[in-house]
């Protein structure tokens, strides 16, 4: 039962990583012909872009801080300070607020809909198969903490943290650098506007 439990971290992690990018690939074949139906009206699509920009900024500030505390300890230990101890899936509750951030930043409200909603019913798999893990991994131990810890929505009040943590520079540093992919998209967004706007790419759908 062990054997068959730990060969099975590796396994969603591969699944859910070569998932992402089928994911990302296909969104991005998407906005080659989609533009904002706000393009020409300025300050909507711009306080849309600059509300992505600011969610995209929190998401990886976020996803960077719980690198510090889970220090690639994840299937080690049950981690339950810093931001675990206010939600049990901190990272991926940085990456929705980033995803929303990267739909915002198309200046629609459509796309990021569309974003948030895949990505809630894809992590809500991915979450109760990781949890499904842990639980055979740790047991009782486990079973207490997401008794006591929200799995989705962050409850403040709970919040705990030792003196000293151990960080674990080489997760720390991989965290940033995936996390620095989110800042990636907006610059492409900006080249899409302009090939969009020189007619260079057409516009199949208008969204709002």
């Amino acid at each position: 039962m062990n054997i068959a439990v730990r060969r099975d971290a590796p396994v969603l992690l591969k699944a859910r990583r070569r998932h992402t990018v089928w994911f990302a690939i296909l969104a991005a074949l998407l906005l080659l012909f989609t533009d904002s139906a706000w393009q020409g009206e300025g300050i909507i699509h711009e306080n849309l872009e600059w509300l992505g920009y600011a969610l995209v900024i929190v998401c990886v500030l976020g996803r960077v801080g719980c690198a510090a505390y889970i220090g690639g300890r994840k299937n080690e230990e049950i981690i339950a300070d810093g931001p675990y101890s206010i939600v049990r899936n901190p990272l991926y509750v940085f990456s929705f607020v980033g995803a929303a951030g990267i739909g915002l930043g198309t200046g629609t409200i459509t796309v990021p809909a569309i974003l948030i909603t895949a990505f809630a019913l894809y992590y809500r798999w991915v979450v109760a198969r990781e949890e499904a893990y842990l639980l055979a991994r740790f047991g009782a131990d486990y079973l207490r903490y997401i008794q006591t810890v929200p799995r989705w929505w962050p409850s403040p009040r709970l919040w705990r943290s030792p003196q000293e943590i151990t960080i674990r520079p080489k997760f720390l540093l991989l965290t940033i650098r995936d996390s620095a992919l989110f800042f990636v998209a907006f610059p492409l967004l900006e080249l899409l506007d302009w090939l969009h706007a020189l007619n260079y790419l057409p516009v199949l759908f208008s969204l709002r």
